[in-house]
């Protein structure tokens, strides 16, 4: 598959799922410089929208998502280098319920980072989800929105179009567990683009994808 129709198939896919509309493969203009501004200006209506976000509120327009998702970067809360090693530890000792629990938990302290988000949803079909259910169905519906949001950012295979990430992680996400690559061939920064070469599976065939993790590189300066 062309790796243009295959991005296009995981977004419809994730928009359909998440109530989100992805009409004629629809874009969004995500301007990060302006994004921190209004997150720095008025903070009261960017808590406004996480509390939506929070809530797996669907009616959240794409444009509103990205303002959840990349302003996160302009609060005090952002840290893009934070790991959970405890969650890695429960998943190594096969006691998946606690690590179940553990990255719900942690999902309020990282709202939203795709690698936090996405565990609940790799370990669902380990636990009992009795008693989960609600939390489960949240995470995903907030991850799918995530998800799309990124997808819509950009095309992912033109310099002048990557996607935009905030996090190392979540651009490790984006290509491991979203797009399913075989393999990262290579890696490389073209300006402040990162570009990545990769193949998928049963296909030897080399693909280059460009993110913009800009927001990772300045908070590391």
């Amino acid at each position: 598959m062309e790796l243009k129709k295959r991005i296009l198939l995981v977004l419809l896919t994730l928009m359909t799922v998440a109530g989100l509309r992805a009409q004629n493969n629809e874009r969004i203009n995500v301007d990060l410089n302006l994004i921190k501004v209004n997150v720095s200006m008025h903070p009261e209506h960017y808590r406004q929208l996480m509390d939506r976000y929070l809530q797996a509120d669907t009616t959240l327009r794409l444009d509103e998502i990205a303002t959840v998702y990349y302003g996160y970067a302009a609060t005090i809360d952002y840290d893009p280098d934070l790991t959970y090693p405890e969650i890695d530890e429960a998943i190594e000792a096969q006691d998946y319920t606690t690590a179940f629990n553990l990255s719900i938990e942690k999902a309020k302290e990282s709202p939203v980072s795709l690698p936090v988000l996405i565990n609940v949803i790799k370990l669902m079909p380990q636990i009992d989800l009795k008693g989960h259910i609600d939390a489960y169905l949240n995470i995903r519906t907030r991850l799918q929105m995530l998800i799309g949001t990124i997808l819509a950012s950009g095309t992912g295979i033109r310099r002048e179009l990557p996607f935009k990430v905030i996090s190392e992680g979540d651009m490790m996400v984006m290509l491991k567990d979203i797009l399913e690559i075989d393999q990262i061939v290579d890696r490389s920064k073209i300006g402040d683009l990162d570009a990545v070469k990769i193949t998928f599976p049963n296909d030897s065939r080399e693909h280059i994808l460009y993110f913009d993790n800009t927001l990772h590189d300045k908070f590391k300066k």
